[in-house]
């Protein structure tokens, strides 16, 4: 008898912890903390009118794989970028999504780590790091830690032990997805061909945090 109520508690306690598991959520800056799609195509608009008023073909940016902007030259496209820099920093153009803030702070407050990874790099931010930090500062996001310059978010993810990764990049997504890690992806017109089992597709971040919910039960199944 004694032995029998000895499994049963341990059973009920190990249920217990299962349902009570915190996860380790990967999340990305732009596009999904950020309204920058918009800033993109906005400050695209305004080069375009004041450089080629002629051209009726508006050049925006089509995804953030694209290897060029404008496709005129590399070096308009250099230019471009001082331009929108310029812009982006003095006029503090790129804006936190809308309950992005409170979400993040709940997640944490429930126990989970988040992690915010950016593919953001040095070579458009100066120190991709330190403007990172301090933009989450500035609108008082919290976090657990912050990684720029990454490429490969799922050897990220894989190697930090990331339970989630949310992202608006297909490719990200899929790295992830490859290493057999659920995703939630941001949803944007130039990714919403992106399909995966263990993709899931939310459009504010009140359904990610439902995405999140739903996630969890069932890595708490598995």
């Amino acid at each position: 008898k004694i032995r029998k109520i000895i499994s049963i508690v341990l059973v009920l306690n190990l249920t217990f912890n299962k349902e009570k598991k915190n996860m380790r959520i990967a999340i990305d800056i732009d596009d999904c903390l950020t309204n920058t799609c918009e800033v993109d195509f906005a400050t695209c608009y305004i080069w375009n009118r004041q450089h080629h008023p002629e051209d009726k073909k508006q050049r925006l940016p089509i995804n953030h794989n694209a290897p060029t902007i404008f496709e005129y030259s590399k070096e308009e496209d250099d230019a471009f970028y001082i331009y929108q820099r310029k812009l982006v920093i003095e006029q503090d153009l790129i804006k936190p999504k809308i309950y992005a803030r409170e979400i993040l702070q709940k997640l944490l407050d429930e126990g989970h780590e988040i992690y915010i990874v950016t593919g953001r790099g040095d070579l458009y931010w100066g120190n991709s790091y330190n403007e990172s930090k301090k933009w989450l500062e500035r609108y008082g996001i919290n976090y657990t830690a912050l990684f720029t310059n990454y490429s490969d978010k799922g050897s990220f993810c894989k190697e930090h032990k990331c339970d989630i990764l949310i992202d608006d990049n297909e490719k990200y997504l899929k790295q992830a997805n490859d290493k057999n890690i659920h995703t939630i992806s941001f949803w944007a017109c130039y990714n919403d061909f992106y399909k995966h089992p263990l993709n899931h597709v939310a459009c504010c971040w009140p359904e990610v945090y439902d995405k999140i919910n739903f996630i969890k039960q069932k890595i708490t199944i598995e």
